[in-house]
């Protein structure tokens, strides 16, 4: 019952951590920098839960009745946390419409979560207690800790995924999870076999059953539901205060709201404002533009919003097919009810063909069946990582491949009316750059917002007034919302000649790809300048950073860590085997950024491909944990296989070595040297290990990009081999640990804090800096040198060590 109830933990916890994820993408706007802060800030949170319970463990006499009050605590902290993390635009008093700048955005976000994931890091220690003496090793019951709560953790990912996610929503979840969470504990203290007074096992007993009895009553009652739907109106009037809330769905994709503001309706996807319908004057000035720019199109390629009369204002022209890309079938579904009769025919029309797909994956697999006159890319910008990559040098060369030789592209980017300053130009500039590498012709034109066409035929696309309204007039186009006269309102001389003039004398663009996304990065800067924070500043001088700015702080921190080791050394007069207990818990701590680290980097590249991740967050969390747990039971199958083979020898050894240091003086400074010895030269092994597959998988992920049908497959593969790498050295090091101190609380708790503060860092500086601005290759060479380093520490520990035997010998 207790290894149940711990599998729960890791179960509850996973759904937890997703159900957190899918919330604050609809805060941060879909923008997967809430990867990185909501693993930080989680991280966070376990690692100052289990130094505080390993502290905490010491003063208080029973373990096993913190351990069951602890998880009392954590089933009411879930929904307190969900239904504040829909009402936080109203506590920081954020205007309509307004972005929260980074910094307040990042405090309130770790606030958030922090409380919850303090609560899984505290129990921690005190399960390892619990269980105690399970298999006769105090390192190996912490590595079963490990291992169970890991594979809860897979189990609550599939469950989530596959079963929960797409029937019920978070409060009905949460709901589910306290029932199953109360029945286990009111079993667990006649079950576990534990031993507490007859009075608190009565109380710990009879307690749960209430609390069941009233969650199931909750379930059934409509509770959940109405606190669901308060809560969605709560986040929705933080955002649109005087737009009436139509429909709020989640789809496999992303959390769809529909609003209605008196005949026209806005459409939001993860809380950010993606398309109003009907909006037939705007959406008719960008078609005819964008049509005209070719004599005669005849296919077409419509990649991203198609509502609001677009698609109508295409079908004017004599096109022969018009095909439409757009990857969430519910969202047409959930429009359909509200679109007008005229987008509704439009969508039936026999010229018209509905792809339900990732237009980046469906560009990259049509290339040899067809070939376009126009492609428009209808994207919002490239606020996140999902919408950057049609913004890249790669999906622009991939679509060249299905232009016809006088094919056009447009795509478009917000920008400034009159003034193009340094955040805004860098930002729409890296567009008009990376156009630049892969068209031989660009044409800009003004406004708020900036429209890019590209082509590799001369005189394909133009300027000139007179040639578009020729074109529009030859064509015979009737349309209600549009006249050939607008061509002057769009296209001023003087205005398209400026915006020329000022992007192609910038010499500091920087050229957008998949492997460094600098427009994605570009456009968290402009967020934070235009929301008034102050960050701007620091990530626009850090977007001219080489990748030899992250890498000399880590020799640098090697070398004085090394440096400090040899001045302790010196004035002990020998060898401080704290140090080396030390350097192998900031081994474990550069593991978990790692380990977390390229999880989000397998992330990113799984949706560089496919183009979501919101689905498939459960899964990619639960394999993750199953590697953590596979990579644990490794260790521990390790640990206990050369416990029994070196037993004898080192009983015999460490009696002569204990001799000879008595008579020297420095008795116990060497104790259980052939058994530590032996650890620590697996946990080096392991360390290469990992900076290796660091180095090896920007390669790997090139590779599997160029096959979509199987990269799903080969990602999430990848994803679990780092899982395993990960879970390797957590029962390791709590056995080098142990040695030198015996309370199993407070390694749990030392070595549990130590990993979870690396994954802390590894998610907040890869999801917010290295990601966006070195790209993969980048922040995979710098996890390598921080393995590599940690290598190096270790073995000039044992060098040390080792050095200390011989004298002491």
């Amino acid at each position: 019952m207790l290894f149940l109830c711990i599998a729960a933990i890791g179960s509850y916890a996973t759904i937890a951590q997703v159900i957190s994820i899918r919330e604050f993408l609809n805060i941060f706007y879909g923008n997967e920098l809430c990867l990185g802060i909501v693993f930080g800030a989680w991280f966070l949170g376990i690692a100052t839960g289990a130094i505080v319970g390993a502290k905490v463990e010491y003063t208080l006499k029973h373990a096993f009745s913190v351990f069951i009050i602890t998880l009392f605590i954590m089933c009411l902290v879930l929904p307190v946390q969900i239904f504040s993390v829909r009402g936080v635009r109203g506590f920081l008093s954020v205007g309509i419409g307004e972005y929260i700048s980074l910094v307040p955005l990042l405090l309130i976000s770790i606030g958030l979560i922090l409380p919850f994931s303090f609560i899984i890091g505290f129990i921690f220690p005190f399960s390892s207690k619990v269980i105690r003496g399970v298999t006769g090793d105090a390192s190996v019951d912490i590595g079963v800790v490990y291992i169970v709560e890991s594979m809860g953790s897979l189990v609550g990912g599939l469950v989530f995924s596959f079963f929960l996610a797409s029937r019920f929503h978070p409060f009905k979840i949460i709901a589910l999870l306290n029932v199953g969470m109360f029945v286990l504990l009111t079993f667990l203290p006649f079950r576990s076999g534990v031993k507490e007074n007859k009075r608190t096992a009565r109380v710990l007993g009879f307690v749960p059953i209430g609390l069941t009895l009233f969650m199931i009553i909750v379930w059934f009652s409509p509770i959940p539901d109405k606190v669901e739907v308060l809560s969605t109106k709560m986040r929705w009037n933080t955002l649109n205060p005087h737009i009436e809330l139509m429909t709020s769905a989640d789809s496999k994709y992303q959390h769809i709201d529909i609003g209605r503001q008196a005949e026209q309706y806005s459409v939001y996807l993860n809380g950010q404002y993606a398309a109003a319908f009907p909006n037939e004057y705007e959406y008719a000035q960008i078609t005819h533009l964008v049509m005209t720019q070719h004599p005669s199109p005849k296919d077409v390629l419509l990649v991203g919003n198609g509502l609001g009369g677009i698609i109508s204002e295409m079908l004017l022209y004599p096109i022969e097919t018009l095909d439409y890309v757009e990857l969430d079938q519910n969202l047409l579904q959930i429009a359909g009810k509200y679109l007008s009769h005229s987008d509704k025919q439009a969508l039936s029309d026999k010229r018209v063909t509905v792809f339900h797909q990732d237009g980046r994956y469906y560009v990259k697999n049509i290339s040899k069946k067809k070939r376009y006159d126009i492609i428009l890319v209808n994207t919002p910008d490239p606020s996140t990582a999902f919408l950057n990559r049609f913004y890249t040098l790669e999906f622009f060369q991939e679509i060249q491949a299905i232009l016809k030789s006088d094919g056009i592209l447009a795509a478009s980017v917000s920008s400034a009316v009159t003034y193009i300053g340094k955040e805004v130009g860098s930002y729409t500039g890296s567009l008009y750059r990376t156009l630049h590498e892969a068209f031989q012709n660009i044409l800009v034109t003004p406004g708020q917002t900036n429209f890019y066409f590209a082509c590799n035929a001369e005189g394909g696309i133009t300027p000139d007034i007179a040639t578009l309204m020729e074109r529009y007039r030859k064509l015979q186009i009737k349309s209600e919302y549009f006249n050939e006269y607008l061509f002057y309102t769009l296209l001023q001389p003087e205005q398209v000649a400026f915006i020329e003039r000022q992007l192609s004398q910038r010499k500091d663009l920087l050229v957008n790809t998949d492997a460094r996304p600098v427009t994605y990065f570009l456009n968290l800067i402009l967020w934070d300048s235009l929301t008034g924070g102050r960050l701007h500043g620091l990530f626009h001088g850090l977007k001219d950073v080489g990748l030899k700015s992250f890498l000399i702080p880590i020799v640098i921190a090697l070398a004085g860590r090394i440096i400090y080791t040899i001045l302790r050394q010196i004035k002990l007069g020998t060898n401080d085997t704290k140090q080396l207990k030390t350097n192998c818990l900031i081994a474990l701590a550069t593991t978990g950024f790692t380990g977390i680290a390229l999880e989000i980097v397998l992330l990113y590249a799984f949706q560089n491909i496919y183009g979501y991740i919101y689905e498939r967050m459960g899964v990619i969390v639960a394999v993750f944990m199953v590697g953590l747990a596979l990579g644990g039971y490794i260790a521990n199958r390790i640990i206990l296989k050369i416990e029994g083979s070196t037993r004898h020898l080192s009983a015999k050894d460490n009696m002569l070595i204990s001799e000879n240091c008595q008579i020297k003086g420095w008795h116990g400074q060497t104790r259980l040297s052939v058994s530590e010895f032996w650890w620590i030269n697996i946990l080096m092994i392991f360390e290469g290990v990992i900076g290796f597959y660091a180095l090896l998988l920007p390669f790997l992920i090139h590779a599997l990009s160029f096959y979509s049908a199987a990269a799903e497959v080969g990602l999430i593969f990848f994803i679990g081999i780092a899982g395993i790498l990960t879970g390797l050295e957590f029962p390791l090091v709590n056995k080098i640990f142990i040695q030198q101190n015996k309370d199993i609380a407070i390694s749990a708790g030392a070595t549990n804090g130590a990993d979870h503060i690396g994954a802390f860092l590894g998610a907040i500086l890869t999801g917010v800096i290295f990601l966006p601005l070195l790209g993969v290759f980048g922040t995979c060479l710098i996890l390598a040198t921080l393995n590599i380093a940690s290598l190096i520490l270790i073995a000039f520990s044992v060098l040390c060590r080792k050095r200390s035997d011989i004298q002491c010998r």
